[in-house]
Formats: C-alpha cells, structure tokens, sequence
C-alpha cells in the first residue's frame, strides 16, 4: 500500500467511533447536561430554603457538567491535545460531580429530605439523576484514548515526524547561482 492510499483508507473501525461518538453526545446532552445542570440550577435557585452551602454545590455541579459536556465534544476531533484535554475534562468533571453528588446526598439524608408524594428520600432522587452521568464519561474518555493509541494515528504521527525530520535534514539550497 502506498503512502498517497494510506491516508485515503478509512479506518476498519471509523463506522463504530462515528456511532459511539454519536451515542456519547446524546448520553452526553441528556444526562451530563440535562440532568446535573438542572439539578444544580434547583439547588441554587431555592439557595434560600436550602442554604447557601448548597448553593455552592449548585454551582459546582453545573461546572462539572460544563467539563464533561466539554471533555465529550474535544473527543469528536482527532487530535492529539484534543484528545488529552477531553481525558483531562471528562475525568476532572465527572469526579468533581460525584464529590458533589456525596455532598448533595448525605446532606439530603442528614436533613430528612423527602419526596411530598411518596414519601421516598431524595437522595434516591439526585443518586438515579447523577449517576448515570459515569456512561457519557467513560465513553468519551475511551473513545479519546483509542484515538490516541489507534494505529491510523501511530501511523500518522511517524509519518508527520518523518517528513519534519526529511525537512531538516534536506541539503541546503545553493547560495551562488551557476
């Protein structure tokens, strides 16, 4: 195969990264965004009854969310330091989000917080919204990581750092003109 065919050639696995990536933006939008953001916005909306504690948790969950909303949409590129900051986002914001999530429950649970219809306690609530955020997660910190480590990319960071090192050590031109 030839170097002009090489970079032609799609991937044998692009029509899976396409959909996995497909899937991760919308897992991504629903419960990443959807989910954390509006639980967040509810704790710093009622900041009065709740406290302003949770306020600050509101916010934190919001910001965790913007980072993996962030880390998902880096992973779409094929691009090295896209790739880095999207393992970097993704894993940064879903660990702060569960530390929120620990925060948000055991403070609903030390509170007696209840649901007013059935009479269930919240913290089952905020668990069965948040935690589910771990699938866009994981995938988008997978799908960045097989980026990374692919073979078609191997290939084609030896092949940019061939052709940088063909350029420095091409002859120079000549000075004098014959």
């Amino acid at each position: 195969m030839s170097k002009k065919n090489l970079k032609k050639t799609p991937s044998r696995s692009s029509a899976i990264m396409k959909a996995a990536k497909v899937i991760m933006l919308l897992l991504t939008l629903y419960f990443s965004c959807a989910m954390t953001v509006l639980s967040g916005a509810g704790l710093i909306y009622n900041r009065a009854s709740y406290g302003s504690g949770m306020a600050v948790t509101g916010f934190f969950l919001i910001f965790s969310a913007a980072l993996m909303t962030a880390g998902a949409i880096l992973c779409i590129f094929r691009k090295n330091a896209a790739d880095i900051l999207s393992i970097v986002f993704s894993a940064g914001g879903f660990i702060l989000c569960m530390v929120m999530l620990y925060k948000l429950v055991s403070h609903a649970d030390r509170c007696g917080w209840t649901d007013k219809y059935t009479l269930q306690p919240i913290s089952s609530m905020y668990k069965a919204r948040i935690l589910p955020c771990i699938i866009p997660a994981a995938m988008a910190i997978a799908v960045a990581l097989i980026q990374l480590f692919s073979y078609d990319m191997i290939q084609y960071r030896r092949k940019r750092r061939a052709e940088k090192e063909a350029r420095e050590n091409a002859p120079a031109p000549p000075i004098i003109e014959d």
